[in-house]
């Protein structure tokens, strides 16, 4: 995994990344032209444009910020934030290992996500990312969560990073269930339109009040909601 050190992190949705492939476009050319060049102007030129195309292609990586770079930069900004439930006292004594804690993870694209892009993968991802683990005890659910608005995320001192924790007892739950969205979103880098759909785990209780968390559309975000539904008072 990279270890490029990433100051602004809007630069991973603004950029068009054209430097390194124009860079690499000019060393192709520049050698066709020796090997291929009957004239001394095919080899000046190749002189000129070689060097070129290598400063290009180094600038532009140095410039570059890559999935893996955003990716390590998010994990180091995720450390500890479920550690108000893991470092509790009670946490052996309190949580169940059967059913098993469930982590969640995915990207936002409510009101709060201003830049999108597409990612390597095809995936559009936005700027604000959500990580949350879920643990069952035996009278609720304990989640503990953290939302990063990459844009402007500064590990080391805290900047861009909201804590969020709910104890949630299975007697105040009404339902749990999976919601599908469908939102435009324009792509920072291209200012393309396209429509991304995204999931919500949303847990309502009897006051009407529901806690919303970007999930994934997984076989992982169905079992939670199987397995908190199961544990609801069968009277509701």
């Amino acid at each position: 995994m990279s270890k490029k050190s990433v100051k602004d992190g809007s630069l991973y949705y603004r950029q068009k990344d054209i430097l390194r492939p124009l860079g690499g476009v000019f060393m192709i050319a520049a050698v066709i032209l020796i090997y291929f060049g009957w004239t001394m102007i095919s080899y000046y030129i190749a002189c000129v444009i070689a060097p070129l195309g290598l400063v290009f292609f180094f600038v532009g990586g140095s410039r570059h910020i890559s999935d893996n770079d955003m990716l390590e930069l998010s994990n180091r900004a995720m450390e500890g934030y479920d550690s108000v439930v893991t470092d509790a006292p009670y946490f052996n004594r309190v949580v169940l290992k059967q059913p098993a804690d469930v982590i969640c993870e995915a990207y936002a694209f409510g009101e709060t996500a201003r830049h999108f892009k597409r990612s390597k993968n095809g995936a559009v991802v936005s700027d604000v990312l959500t990580r949350s683990h879920v643990f069952f005890t035996k009278d609720g659910l304990l989640v503990a969560s953290r939302t990063l608005s990459l844009t402007n995320l500064h590990p080391e001192t805290g900047d861009g990073m909201t804590n969020g924790y709910w104890e949630l007892p299975y007697a105040t739950i009404c339902s749990a269930s999976i919601e599908e969205h469908a939102t435009s979103a324009a792509l920072t880098n291209t200012g393309k339109a396209t429509t991304v759909r995204w999931y919500e785990l949303v847990i309502c209780d009897e006051s009407g009040e529901c806690l919303r968390l970007p999930v994934k559309n997984d076989m992982d975000a169905s079992t939670l909601c199987d397995e908190i539904n199961r544990r609801i008072p069968k009277m509701k």
